[in-house]
């Protein structure tokens, strides 16, 4: 059986702010529910860079090494008031993204994990797109290399249900092919590929060898298997081509009940995978 994770979005109420726990409850909570492994939200109240000193660092190793869950990824967050938006046209918001994904990976070697997920922002309405591409690969350039420095990976996600600018496997395929690093590879997220219009067997059969990580959920960011997604034909050709990473469920959202979503996410998928 493959590791089993989850998101802690589904603990801080993403995109919401109520009701909300912090990361060691969180930590608690997923091994309650039987995961085996932890994708932490690089936002307050869980793992926002600048608030992870080392006294918090410390109270969050205790609860990972009282559960025993390991941190499979990072999951940055670039939404809401100050950005931080890689594609941005302002310079200093450009900067603020740089030192973000720099601070995810600072959480990523403080706690073991070897991935930091790369969402590329978004294009403004008067932007170009030629413009916002150029930014963002900046950004990624430099964060690439200091993640190859770590020996760290970068996780290139298409968000087309979010942002307008790394769509489709064929755009994250193109950043891996103009951002030469070692550090990079790509990931999908089963909601985004649906938004697409695509389906996640499609995802893999064209990300398959720098395919690195993946994100499960179902329509409507529902547990998979409660909404309207197959995903025993996706799970069986990721089997087919050997992928050995983490399989991450990321569900969120104020329609669900966090430990109830969490059992049958866990549940769902674990019956699938068999």
């Amino acid at each position: 059986m493959p590791s089993i994770g989850l998101n802690t979005w589904l603990y801080a109420s993403f995109p919401a702010w109520t009701p909300s726990y912090t990361l060691e409850d969180a930590i608690r909570k997923i091994d309650q529910n039987g995961f085996d492994s932890i994708e932490f939200g690089a936002a307050s109240p869980h793992a926002w860079p600048p608030y992870m000193d080392d006294e918090r660092a410390e109270s969050v190793q205790k609860a990972l090494d009282e559960t025993g869950l390991t941190v499979s990824s990072i999951c940055p967050a670039l939404g809401g008031g100050p950005g931080p938006n890689p594609a941005s046209p302002l310079e200093v918001e450009r900067e603020a993204a740089r030192e973000h994904y720099l601070g995810c990976l600072d959480v990523a070697e403080t706690f073991d994990s070897d991935i930091v997920i790369w969402v590329g922002g978004w294009r403004l309405a008067t932007q170009s797109y030629d413009d916002a591409w150029e930014n963002m690969q900046s950004v990624l350039a430099d964060v690439a290399e200091e993640a190859e420095r770590r020996d760290k990976t970068i996780a290139v996600e298409a968000t087309p249900a979010d942002s307008n600018l790394i769509n489709t496997p064929q755009d994250q395929l193109r950043v891996l092919n103009e951002v030469s690093s070692d550090s990079l590879g790509v990931m999908f997220d089963t909601f985004h590929a649906h938004a697409e219009g695509d389906s996640p067997t499609s995802y893999v059969d064209e990300l398959a060898d720098d395919l690195v990580h993946i994100h499960l959920s179902d329509t409507n960011r529902l547990p998979p298997g409660q909404g309207d997604l197959s995903f025993e034909p996706m799970l069986s050709r990721l089997d087919d081509i050997g992928y050995d990473g983490h399989y991450t469920v990321e569900i969120f959202g104020g329609h669900l009940d966090p430990d109830e979503a969490a059992w049958a996410a866990r549940e769902n998928l674990e019956a699938m995978i068999e």
